[in-house]
């Protein structure tokens, strides 16, 4: 007996068009119970550009359903799985419209205290006045120190492929609780859409802003961020001048308090570390201190120095709020 004609389904309707998926892929329809998935990877091998042209043909596959339901639901799966929201395809009117990102991992624990600032810091009466985030953490990114001071790529795909994966997965705008991988922050723009929050330009702006008078400004950050000049060329376009930790103290103070932060090692011994080194830029006339490196912020004890603090990850946790809300419905 010949089935009974069914009325178009949601997938059926889904599949009467083609939606892309992630690298690059496209699924195309074929019928209204079948499908064609068609495999095209982007930036094979990996490319520092985002140009859509790039790539090679992967495959493809013919997926054929018995009757319209089982297709709604594994096109449900196929585009879950391949980033794309279900609000596209009106089948979760929930979901919602704007989110933050966070790309971390640069460390793990400095992550941690990113979101939990952007808790502490949202004018929030309840769990539903926070802000909708999702987080991406790869711990596996290359030291960001040891690429700049080799003049390394290595880093670059790595960094790409995460703030990709965010804006797949539906952030409106993107922060990155580690400055130093600010150095490149060109190459992570260019690969997304979506803004890719400046932590370097934020923490400059909120010293001008708190600080006016502010002339001389002694920073505590690793040695990537020291060495590529990152806050210095930032400050100097202000009028601003940096001071740094004298080499030794840079190194047996700041660095390894980054390290041992990184480790999990002795808080109070890092803390001790890191006043010497507020110490050593007071002396050399700063008048404000700028945490500009995540770790530090997770064992430096402001009540050891008289000079005001600016915190980079906290500056970085009110830029991702004021840009959520900024563009809130």
């Amino acid at each position: 007996m010949r089935a009974r004609e069914r009325s178009p389904s949601l997938a059926a309707r889904c599949l009467s068009r083609r939606w892309p998926l992630s690298g690059g892929s496209m699924l195309h329809s074929t019928g209204a119970c079948s499908a064609r998935v068609v495999a095209w990877q982007k930036d094979f091998p990996a490319s520092t550009d985002n140009s859509p042209g790039k790539g090679r043909f992967v495959g493809s596959s013919k997926i054929r359903f018995r009757n319209p339901m089982p297709a709604r639901l594994i096109l449900a799966a196929l585009l879950f799985t391949s980033g794309i929201s279900c609000s596209q395809l009106g089948m979760c009117k929930v979901a919602p419209k704007r989110m933050v990102g966070i790309f971390g991992g640069m460390g793990p624990e400095a992550t941690a205290n990113l979101y939990a600032e952007i808790v502490r810091l949202t004018p929030a009466k309840e769990d539903q006045d926070h802000l909708p985030t999702v987080i991406y953490s790869r711990p596996q990114v290359p030291d960001r120190t040891k690429c700049i001071e080799s003049g390394s790529r290595e880093i670059v795909p790595y960094i790409q492929e995460g703030v990709r994966r965010l804006e797949r997965m539906g952030a409106s705008l993107i922060a990155i609780p580690c400055n130093t991988v600010h150095y490149y922050h060109a190459d992570m723009q260019k690969a997304v859409r979506v803004p890719v929050l400046n932590m370097i330009t934020e923490t400059v702006d909120a010293v001008e802003k708190r600080h006016p008078r502010c002339k001389v400004v002694g920073l505590l950050a690793s040695n990537g961020t020291v060495r590529s000049k990152l806050y210095e060329k930032a400050f100097e376009a202000r009028g601003i001048r940096v001071v740094y930790p004298d080499a030794a103290c840079q190194q047996t103070c700041v660095m390894n308090a980054v390290y041992s932060i990184k480790a999990g090692g002795d808080k109070r011994r890092q803390a001790d570390l890191l006043a010497r080194a507020a110490d050593d830029v007071t002396r050399k006339g700063a008048q404000v201190i700028v945490l500009g490196c995540t770790e530090i912020p997770l064992a430096f004890d402001s009540s050891r120095t008289r000079l005001p603090v600016v915190n980079a990850t906290e500056v970085l946790a009110l830029a991702a709020i004021r840009e959520y809300q900024r563009g809130a419905p």
